[in-house]
């Protein structure tokens, strides 16, 4: 598809595209998010069509990158659409991937309530590094697809099972696949590897206030050994912890 130059902070394309980043009820009527970098865009190329991909002057990719059509921008509308200051020369505008079928899927991540984007794209991340099979949104977890949280994701957003849903869907989808709930209290007792084939599912709840109470009121606590200096850990770095140590390691190995 031949490219087009679009030079206007005020073109329309430039405007949805802002809208696309900022607004998250924006998001979801559009069924689209933005993502930016030359790694992230080139990797997810492979697998998804995008909406718009945005190259700045002067900039050539590397591959060829499938979209519905490819606009050459200047750095100020780079640096407009993408909020950043210093953005790399290409971005995209990506369709939201459909809502995960998670029934039967184990280790399950379930987020409650998590609201910094960067820990939310943290805990992503890493559990698709780790091999965990999918993860769940409550109400009131932030946005997996804000900027922030698909800068800190590095793809894992698209590439994960992923779903969001009422505390009903999940307690229904618990049942439906015999979920163990371990929730990640420091009150808990030290989390061990969960024997192969028993179906698990890691809670990990709010950054102030923890885990939903009637959650914690379905599970087993679980918690990390730690030094008397130091009381917890930031919540993305204990679901990092306590998903290496209940899956046994990487991958699972025992």
């Amino acid at each position: 598809m031949i490219a087009r130059d679009v030079s206007s902070l005020q073109h329309p394309i430039v405007k949805h595209l802002v809208k696309l980043g900022d607004d998250r009820k924006y998001r979801t009527s559009a069924r689209a998010a933005l993502i930016s970098g030359i790694k992230l865009v080139s990797e997810l190329s492979a697998s998804h069509v995008f909406k718009t991909v945005l190259i700045t002057q002067g900039y050539s990719p590397s591959i060829a990158l499938k979209a519905e059509q490819t606009l050459i921008v200047t750095e100020e509308i780079m640096k407009k659409v993408t909020s950043l200051q210093n953005p790399e020369p290409l971005a995209a505008e990506i369709p939201l991937p459909a809502p995960s079928e998670l029934t039967g899927c184990h280790p399950l991540l379930i987020l409650d309530q998590i609201t910094d984007p960067g820990n939310l794209g943290n805990l992503l991340r890493t559990a698709l590094a780790l091999g965990w099979e999918g993860a769940f949104l409550t109400p009131g977890t932030t946005d997996p697809f804000n900027d922030k949280a698909l800068r800190a994701a590095k793809g894992a957003t698209f590439k994960l099972k992923l779903r969001q849903g009422s505390y009903e869907e999940l307690f229904e989808l618990v049942r439906a696949s015999g979920l163990k709930l371990l929730i990640a209290d420091a009150k808990g007792s030290p989390a061990h590897p969960a024997p192969l084939q028993q179906p698990i599912a890691l809670v990990l709840g709010n950054e102030a206030h923890g885990v939903d109470a009637d959650l914690k009121n379905n599970g087993t606590a679980v918690a990390i050994p730690m030094s008397r200096e130091m009381e917890s850990l930031n919540v993305s770095a204990a679901g990092a912890i306590l998903m290496f140590q209940l899956q046994g390691g990487l991958h699972g190995k025992r």
